[in-house]
């Protein structure tokens, strides 16, 4: 097993020395503008859905090609990291070396998979390793590929403890949407919600988060 570890994510992405990531006191974040509610009503509702879990393994993906953002996921962390005390894990398919952000208490580490390893496609081997990184971190991020254009994304819905379906405004179609809610459903994924990406402000963004 420890040869999957090894080929899926490189033990130096995800392993901090100490046992984890650095432990500080929660808090939700001072001042925001408008465009982060949606991501604070986002945590508050990994929060309620996933209370009690031993783990947190979220992922984030959108429906088709193209509408992608990794900024979703990145924001989330950066958020989750500072309401909570302990430290959140990004694995996306952009990262390939250790990166950490905000002062250590977000990690990015590489996407298990994303070179193309089929074991990735295990699941009993992927959740062993959810478990082992769990450890070290309060809130694992999986940023997949999207739904409707990647296997990969389709076999860890089922592992993850909960995915979120990131539907791009004015662009994404509402077949494209219920048909990706449909087949992550259908893998047995835990959907806890939509986020509306992209939302376009049709007044001055100055004016918008004084409303």
């Amino acid at each position: 097993m420890s040869r999957y570890y090894d080929a899926v994510a490189n033990a130096r992405a995800v392993t901090v020395a100490g046992g984890g990531l650095p432990r500080r006191g929660g808090g939700m974040p001072g001042a925001m503008s408008a465009s982060d509610l949606p991501l604070v009503r986002l945590w508050q509702a990994i929060e309620a859905r996933l209370a009690g879990r031993r783990r947190r393994v979220v992922q984030i993906a959108a429906c088709v090609e193209g509408e992608e953002d990794p900024a979703v996921a990145v924001r989330l962390a950066r958020l989750a990291g500072r309401a909570t005390a302990g430290g959140v894990i990004v694995l996306n398919s952009i990262t390939t070396e250790t990166a950490f952000d905000d002062d250590g208490i977000v990690a990015f580490g590489p996407l298990p998979g994303r070179a193309g390893d089929a074991r990735a496609l295990n699941r009993p081997l992927v959740e062993a390793y959810w478990e082992r990184l769990s450890r070290g971190a309060d809130l694992i991020i999986l940023d997949t590929p999207p739904v409707l254009a990647s296997p990969l994304c389709q076999a860890l819905a089922p592992t993850a403890d909960g995915v979120v379906l990131v539907v791009e405004a004015e662009r994404t179609r509402a077949a494209i949407a219920r048909e990706a809610r449909d087949v992550l459903s259908a893998a047995g994924a835990n959907l806890l919600g939509v986020v509306l990406n992209k939302r376009r402000h049709h007044v001055p963004r100055a004016l918008y988060d004084r409303l």
